[in-house]
């Protein structure tokens, strides 16, 4: 006796995806700009770029975690609880987890020995610069408001990352004391919270400090029309070879063998990542009721 599905195959899947587009069709319009960015600046597509191509499937879509992420991840939920303003301010201005690797994986991929970051605030993404090469990179965390860096500075003694070099004080000063030991970065990351005016200046201050095998990540170029007007300045620039647009941050090369282009590519920072997950088990709801009905014994 032959067992017979209530539903045929195609009529089960067709089912579902008028369901997915039911959802879709929910959605609020900034959530579908998300998901068409999702779907169309994905896994490299029309790039053809073999050194974008491969930074984008090897590094920015990468998801291999790192034991030290715990460790970094377990310092954010002890700063989360502070009873002082850092736990504000960590909330409000620092990055997700899966930035943080992002920013681990392009250090570590690079093999960067000289890494600058400009606005470190509480210090989290300082360390998830740090740790990639901690034997072989000098990190220079510079912040400018007073008093941030405690947290990050325990931490640091505490697990002997004696390569996270922590720096209060105006931008200027810090750059004028590394400017006599470093005459320029491997990998420098503007960090100003999608202020245009601020990652304008920082973007003057380390121009000097830029070599031809420089990487620069810029924070938050989309945040509103003046960053896009800066990030498009920033592209249009002389020693500026080739740009990847990743939505909520951008990445900057100066290498002249590079041909001079601009990318684009979604990265998924993680803000919603929970809620993407959740909402993906929905749209497979059904698959586990057929599923049930396969193993269940025929009489």
């Amino acid at each position: 006796m032959t067992f017979q599905f209530p539903i045929t195959f195609d009529i089960f899947y067709t089912f579902k995806f008028i369901l997915f587009l039911q959802k879709i069709n929910a959605l609020k319009f900034s959530s579908q700009i998300k998901l068409y960015r999702k779907l169309r600046y994905r896994k490299g597509h029309g790039v053809h770029s073999p050194f974008v191509y491969n930074l984008i499937t090897k590094v920015i879509e990468e998801k291999t975690p790192y034991y030290v992420f715990e460790d970094i991840e377990s310092f954010r939920k002890e700063l989360l609880h502070c009873e002082n303003p850092i736990n504000t301010l960590t909330a409000e201005e620092t990055q997700s987890k899966n930035y943080g690797a992002l920013l681990f994986r392009l250090v570590n991929f690079f093999k960067c020995r000289t890494v600058l970051q400009i606005g470190s605030s509480t210090g989290l993404m300082s360390l998830y610069l740090a740790l990639p090469l901690r034997m072989s990179c000098n990190c220079y965390a510079l912040e400018e408001r007073t008093g941030l860096l405690e947290s990050v500075r325990f931490f640091s003694e505490k697990h002997s990352l004696k390569n996270l070099h922590l720096m209060e004080g105006a931008y200027e000063e810090s750059l004028k004391l590394l400017s006599s030991e470093i005459p320029s970065f491997d990998f420098i990351f503007i960090n100003a919270k999608g202020d245009s005016e601020k990652t304008g200046e920082a973007f003057h201050l380390i121009e000097n400090f830029i070599a031809s095998e420089t990487v620069m990540v810029i924070d938050r170029i989309r945040r509103d029309n003046a960053m896009k007007k800066l990030w498009k300045e920033i592209k249009n620039r002389s020693n500026v070879i080739q740009t990847i647009d990743l939505f909520s941050l951008g990445l900057v090369f100066f290498n002249t063998r590079l041909h001079k282009q601009h990318y684009k590519n979604y990265f998924d920072d993680g803000k919603k990542q929970n809620l993407y997950e959740k909402r993906r088990r929905r749209f497979y709801f059904l698959s586990g009721r057929k599923k049930s009905v396969q193993s269940r014994p025929a009489h």
